[in-house]
């Protein structure tokens, strides 16, 4: 079988993309590859449109089953290819769109399902939103990302903070590192001069600074562009639960392109809340797979206070790994959330908008988080980590055990299965490993595919170099036009 992939980011582009709408489609691809490739070969396609229906008539030629999963929102989805097509998507809104804006039909997400006939989303949340307008007897699968097995061989059983332990996280990029502000008011033309003589590397030094951290350690991923996320509650929550106590760090790991802009924008909410003596820590930067594995073994617990999470990838990686969590229990987190892995923030229902909806009407509802909820779990979790080793350990074996049931290996390949068999592949192609190695059959089309990528990158930099030279040609034409103007004066302006 093979198994055609698509995100709109891919691993050359990933770094420069961070925080752009949809960058995370990309890490949730990544994750399901090595699963994909016990089935199938699996190949990963820049143009959709184009390269899935050559691959798929190739395969059809020698009665080979091919599919196409499109880890893109529904409305980014490619309908109308001959080779079955699966949006794989996140969805944390209770209802789905059904309206069409910008001359696009996708933006109605039941044409994308009726062209397709079948879905793929991570929580039994969104599949029951999207059943609400497809009828329930629609397919589709809620499958999570395999994140249990990568972040499980972190955990160590039985292990319980020691606030005098420290650890030492080696950091690529750059932090800002407000170890307490003890300013009454920090004025907003002094906020910028004061986070940038906390941010480190200073100008001129190499990057790969150490940023040591003890005590018991609060760590929020998320990209402050993303007003879902909320984290302004996960900052003013923390500060004024601990503003007196200097053993506690807040690790704000923001995904987003750019530095400046991100630690504005955090340094106005911090300094709204001083004086303190806690810890923040701004950590911008791209975290290669040492350093996110050194952060979450610093982490006492993750923190979560989103209106809505399609699946929230970074909390099912630092819960895989034994830490318990502060996280309300709504939208796709409603699946591994309980009251004996984590401090469940209380929520209520709001009205809201559908993102992208340019009408800005309120058709939809998310989560409004209880912040006072929020504030005595940053209490309960501090006595826990301190006071009762005991439950703490309870709560990350717990952790550890709701994670494996939701998103390890063996539950994604199961359902896997099941999606696969409903398209038609035979259950016996399924029951053994495929050895990953280059598919001779596929040769042609691939070379088809090289071909008009090249072709392509030519025409698009013939276009480029045409268009530079018409610039150029027009700026000395009017040059040589105004010269001529300043002796014969009744030539019109150009």
């Amino acid at each position: 079988m093979i198994i055609l992939v698509h995100s709109a980011q891919t691993e050359n582009s990933i770094r420069s993309s961070m925080g752009l709408p949809d960058y995370s489609y990309y890490f949730v691809l990544k994750k399901f590859r090595d699963v994909l490739r016990q089935f199938a070969t699996v190949v990963e396609i820049r143009n959709p449109q184009r390269d899935a229906d050559i691959l798929y008539k190739s395969c059809r030629a020698r009665k080979e089953p091919c599919l196409f999963l499109s880890f893109t929102p529904p409305f980014k989805t490619v309908i109308g290819l001959e080779c079955p097509t699966l949006s794989v998507f996140a969805w944390e809104y209770w209802t789905i769109p059904t309206d069409v804006w910008g001359d696009d039909p996708r933006n109605d997400w039941r044409h994308v399902f009726r062209q397709h006939g079948r879905a793929i989303t991570h929580s039994s949340f969104a599949v029951n939103a999207v059943r609400k307008e497809m009828g329930d007897d629609f397919p589709i699968w809620s499958i999570p990302a395999p994140v249990w097995d990568s972040y499980v061989k972190f955990y160590k059983k039985g292990k319980t903070p020691d606030p005098a332990e420290g650890f030492d996280l080696t950091v690529g990029g750059t932090f800002v590192d407000f170890n307490g502000c003890e300013v009454p008011l920090l004025p907003r033309d002094c906020q910028e001069e004061y986070a940038q003589q906390r941010t480190f590397p200073k100008k001129g030094q190499p990057e790969g600074n150490i940023l040591r951290l003890s005590g018991i350690v609060y760590t929020a991923v998320f990209n402050p562009d993303d007003g879902r996320k909320n984290f302004i509650d996960i900052i003013k929550g923390y500060i004024w639960a601990f503003r007196e106590l200097q053993d506690v760090t807040l690790i704000l790991k923001v995904v987003h392109h750019d530095f400046e802009e991100t630690r504005r924008v955090l340094t106005y909410e911090i300094s709204q809340l001083t004086p303190f003596k806690c810890r923040v820590v701004i950590l911008h930067g791209y975290l290669n797979d040492d350093a996110y594995t050194a952060l979450v073994r610093a982490t006492t617990y993750v923190v979560n206070a989103a209106y809505g999470e399609g699946q929230c990838l970074p909390l099912m990686e630092f819960m895989s790994a034994g830490k318990p969590a502060i996280a309300p229990g709504h939208t796709a987190m409603e699946d591994y959330i309980r009251e004996d892995n984590a401090f469940v923030v209380q929520s209520n229902l709001e009205k809201t908008l559908w993102p992208d909806d340019p009408s800005g009407a309120l058709r939809t509802m998310r989560y409004r988080i209880n912040w006072e909820s929020l504030y005595h779990a940053y209490l309960k979790s501090y006595q826990t980590a301190k006071n009762a080793p005991a439950l703490y350990a309870r709560m990350a074996d717990c952790a550890v055990e709701s994670l494996r049931k939701y998103c390890s290996k063996a539950v994604v390949t199961e359902r896997l299965k099941m999606v696969f068999v409903h398209c038609g592949v035979p259950a016996e192609d399924l029951a053994s490993p495929v050895p990953q190695q280059d598919d001779p059959a596929l040769f042609i089309p691939l070379l088809k595919i090289r071909f008009f990528d090249f072709f392509l990158k030519k025409q698009i930099f013939i276009r480029k170099k045409m268009a530079a030279v018409s610039q150029k040609v027009l700026y000395y034409s009017r040059i040589g036009y105004g010269r001529l103007k300043k002796s014969v004066t009744f030539l019109p302006v150009i």
